[in-house]
């Protein structure tokens, strides 16, 4: 079984300790790709030297949302400098309203300073949607921000917001927030997404899986969630983490390998 977690974090300080022991329980799990996802000019820097050291790492750069007042418009086409093989994709970049509601103004603006770096350099969004939804669809229909594809990371929406985002040809993916018994509502948006355009991801160290909960996320835990849905799809776990495999390779990946060595 081969698996890839298009978004974590692996890089932030609280997983350092233990990095070489969470490294190899995901290279025993199957996980083979990972997507290393920076929130601020300084945090992509570092989860780029990671993906530096390890095969099959790559990075997305990006202002959080929840950094719009503490960076700018520039901040973000600054990131430019930090564009190369490794950097397959831009964000995370969107709205969050439940943490930081007071910064609408901040966060649409570097939102849509994202949008235009992911189109000079033909790469893809990670998108960020926290209690925004109708603002975040609103700045990537005003913004031509769906002509370079994307993902809209941990999806939290119900099937109508997904049923849209999948008719503008993003993917969705899925967090260990669907093995929660709260999670009905992201159960069933699972059942009715195409296979073709689901991905997983942890965001470790945040939102383990059940039975982790409490625990550092890390990219083993991936297969509980692939157990969820293999139930949920009925397919078998090992066919699902291929077909996201794949999904995680033609997003981030092939629109990019004629022009780069991956």
């Amino acid at each position: 079984m081969k698996i890839a977690d298009s978004h974590n974090h692996l890089h932030f300080d609280e997983c350092k300790k233990a990095l070489d022991d969470i490294l190899d329980r995901a290279s025993y799990a199957g996980v083979e790709k990972i997507l290393l996802v920076g929130i601020d000019p300084e945090d992509s820097i570092k989860a780029k030297k990671l993906s530096e050291t390890q095969k099959g790492f790559y990075t997305s750069v990006g202002i959080h949302p929840q950094m719009a007042v503490k960076y700018s418009v520039e901040d973000v086409y600054n990131l430019s400098s930090q564009v190369d093989n490794k950097v397959v994709a831009i964000g995370e970049t969107g709205f969050d309203f439940y943490r930081t509601p007071d910064s609408i103004i901040e966060q649409e603006e570097i939102f849509k300073a994202h949008i235009k770096l992911s189109k000079e350099h033909n790469l893809p969004l990670v998108i960020h949607d926290r209690e925004a939804h109708k603002e975040t669809i609103r700045v990537l229909n005003e913004n031509d921000g769906w002509s370079m594809g994307g993902v809209m990371h941990c999806f939290s929406g119900d099937k109508n917001l997904a049923s849209l985002i999948l008719s503008k040809g993003f993917y969705l993916s899925i967090t260990g927030v669907i093995t929660y018994k709260s999670a009905a509502l992201l159960r069933e948006v699972a059942n009715m997404t195409p296979l073709d355009r689901l991905l997983v991801e942890t965001d470790a160290p945040y939102l383990s899986p059940v039975p982790y909960r409490g625990k550092m996320n890390e990219p083993a835990y991936l297969v509980e969630v692939l157990n969820m849905l293999s139930g949920i799809k009925k397919v078998g776990i090992e066919k699902l983490s291929e077909i996201t495999f794949s999904n995680f390779e033609k997003l981030f990946l092939s629109h990019r390998a004629s022009k780069r060595n991956l």
